[in-house]
């Protein structure tokens, strides 16, 4: 039995930090398969440091909040925030050791193809003479030693670097002579390339490129000796946002940010190396606890650095690049908008380019006929071509309003930048939703055409990022179908004057009807399997969590509704239980993209309902954030949305199970078959269709 599957469930769910940390583990898996390309492996790893470094950030720091609240407010939680963390950290600490074998082997399968990590205690002559060298022009300028002491202050850490803690001392000595701590410059390479060796790739840490010269940055001491450690530590990501109305949102929103960099401190990963007695006085003097914060480790830490492994010219060690599909019906009209106001359609990226999106709004833009362009932003890219296009059509006289959410987290400060550029350029930017996040991501473009206005409306599951978009798995829906356009234009009246409440007919808007609309269509799949009559669901989406919900799919799997969720990352909900959950199984797909779409089915009595979302089932997106889910109308594109579903779901599908021992096996092909990609199946169906 693993670790995973000793993790403790509350009641029929399963605690939603536990399952996290299994969908991390799947990343993890992904550095172990050996049918991924063996750099794109290493570049997992990168991936799942990543990831955890994140959880730490957030769900971590949350957990230990709460654990300050008193019994009496816990009783309303569905878990214990201190048994949370508790297991939390026995699971990390086990992923650990996985980590750190994976990177070994790693390193070991990389050697056979003649590209060969080194440290410092293993240059061949020639190739100190070239670290040498590189480390007084390129490091040395930006190394800051600081001199620690038992009555000096700590310097404070920060979350998004990595420190050597040095000791110095002499050879042959029990005691030590002074302790020094030392920021790893995060402006350089991670990793250095060494001059080749015939057909040989060397490459070496820039921390040990600085532990190779660590003596000659103590050279005013006489210490024969120097020996480091690699620290990293994680804060409180938390914003504490003041209510003082005297202030802006956007001045308030910088000051949180500037407090962020003070965080608490929740994890210091430490080498395991590190005499006891040096780590007892970081312990002190970060006034850390070891047990609750402190977790050893191998002799790198920042291992999400190795999410940029470079290729070494090795592209036969990498994913072949993929060149977008062109859409069947975009790639034959040079009006994006004229293609849109033929029919309904689909893009789903990265199989299809990102660009169509950006020629949708260029093409705005400079239309002589378009009047007004709506846009609401969580994310974007830094240098976005999306805010450039929003910027040219300010300036080409078009109304351009932007709804900006400040809180997407870590993105906040980027979006700042975004809203003064806008601002600067003549749009009107609207600074999200008191009290609501804005998730939703939509774009309306409207038109004179004759006597009337006609509205071109985008409705999408992922963000209008273009870098993003090229490993996410998105869908986006163009439409000009009025019912829909009207009901988006209700949504943006509503981000102007929130005071204004809305029905919705056609869309299903967070927080106002969402619970309520996907409730009553799983009742009605209820009522239909209780009249012998064909009732299934499908769920595709990033996370399902909300109790409510989970509870009504128990309800309905008891009923006789058949139910196949699709879920990439954190599934509370126990599939395969008897009595409670016997109709239903889910799958989770990990690959090369991250699946990031959220679409529903719903049987109908054989007429299924269609839908594309912006929105997972947890309480968040259902109730505390603006977030549109779509109805898809066309025929064609039901039948293309059913298509995607149906690979996914394949019994030879490489996806794994998710149940309630959090193993997260392979699913087993059918005996003859061999398991296939299903994001390149989808790919290699939307090439046949250009």
């Amino acid at each position: 039995m693993t670790a995973m599957s000793k993790q403790k469930t509350k009641k029929e769910y399963i605690n939603r930090e536990i399952s996290w940390l299994s969908f991390n583990d799947r990343v993890l898996q992904e550095a172990q398969d050996v049918e991924v390309p063996l750099i794109e492996r290493m570049r997992f790893l990168g991936i799942f440091s990543n990831n955890l470094d994140e959880f730490f950030k957030v769900r971590v720091a949350t957990l230990r909040r709460a654990g300050t609240i008193s019994k009496k407010a816990l009783d309303t939680l569905d878990f214990d925030p201190e048994e949370t963390v508790e297991e939390i950290l026995e699971v990390v600490r086990l992923s650990q050791e996985k980590f750190d074998k994976a990177f070994k082997v790693l390193k070991a399968e990389l050697g056979k193809q003649n590209i060969l990590f080194i440290d410092e205690k293993s240059l061949l002559p020639k190739q100190k003479i070239f670290v040498e060298e590189y480390f007084e022009s390129n490091v040395r300028p930006y190394l800051v030693p600081i001199m620690l002491n038992s009555k000096s202050t700590f310097p404070p850490l920060d979350d998004n670097a990595f420190y050597l803690a040095i000791e110095l001392g002499y050879k042959g000595s029990n005691s030590h002579g002074a302790y020094a701590i030392m920021e790893v410059p995060t402006n350089l390479p991670r990793f250095v390339e060494i001059p080749t060796e015939g057909n040989k790739h060397y490459v070496m840490f820039v921390d040990d490129i600085i532990r190779y010269r660590l003596r000659k940055v103590f050279g005013i001491f006489d210490f024969d000796s120097a020996k480091a450690y690699t620290l990293k530590i994680t804060r409180d990501a938390e914003l504490d946002i003041d209510d003082d109305l005297s202030k802006g949102v956007v001045e308030k929103m910088s000051r949180s940010l500037t407090q962020r960099k003070k965080g608490q401190y929740v994890r210091l990963n430490y080498d395991k190396e590190i005499p006891s007695h040096f780590l007892e006085f970081i312990l002190r003097k970060l006034k850390l606890k070891q047990k609750e914060n402190a977790i050893a480790g191998g002799r790198y830490h920042n291992k999400r650095d190795l999410m940029g492994f470079p290729d070494f010219g090795r592209k036969d060690l990498c994913w072949t690049k993929l060149v977008p599909a062109k859409h069947p019906v975009l790639s034959k009209e040079s009006s994006i908008m004229s293609a849109i106001a033929k029919q309904d359609i689909l893009l789903h990226y990265p199989y299809h380019s990102f660009t169509n999106l950006l020629d949708f709004l260029r093409e705005a833009a400079i239309d002589p006929l378009v009047r007004t362009i709506r846009i609401s932003l969580y994310r974007v890219a830094k240098n976005s071509q999306i805010v450039n296009a929003l910027v040219n059509a300010a300036r080409n006289g078009k109304n351009v309003i932007a709804v900006i959410e400040l809180q997407a987290r870590f993105d906040e400060e980027n979006n700042i930048a975004v809203t003064q550029r806008l601002q600067d350029a003549g749009a009107r930017v609207i600074p999200g939703v008191v009290g609501l996040k804005v998730h939703s991501k939509l774009i309306q473009i409207s038109r004179k055409e004759g006597l009337r206005t006609s509205r071109y409306t985008h409705i999408g599951s992922g963000n209008f990022h273009e870098k993003t978009a090229n490993v996410y798995c998105d869908t986006s829906l163009f439409t000009v179908n009025k019912e829909i356009g009207r009901e988006v234009r209700k949504i943006f009246e509503f981000f102007e004057s929130n005071y204004t409440r809305h029905v919705f007919r056609h869309l299903i808007v967070s927080p106002f009807n969402t619970r309520r609309k996907f409730i009553d269509h799983i009742n009605d799949e209820i009522d239909n399997a209780g009249k012998k009559k064909p009732a299934f669901i499908i769920l595709k989406m990033n996370n399902l969590v909300d109790t409510g919900m989970i509870k009504k799919l128990y309800e309905a799997s008891q009923a006789g509704v058949t139910i196949k969720l699709i879920i990439r990352g954190i599934c509370s909900l126990i599939p395969g239980v008897p009595g409670l959950s016997d109709n239903i199984t889910c799958v989770s797909v990990v690959g090369r993209f991250l699946e990031h779409s959220r679409i529903m089915v719903f049987c109908n009595d054989n007429k299924p309902l269609y839908y594309l979302s912006s929105a997972d089932w947890m309480t968040r997106n259902i109730d505390h954030r603006i977030e549109v889910t779509a109805p898809i109308y066309s025929p064609v594109l039901k039948a293309e949305i059913q298509d995607y579903l149906d690979i996914q779901l394949d019994k030879n599908a490489k996806a794994r199970i998710v149940d309630k021992s959090l193993k997260n096996d392979y699913i087993k092909p059918i005996k003859g078959f061999k398991a296939f990609d299903t994001q390149m199946a989808f790919y290699d169906k939307l090439k046949k269709m250009q």
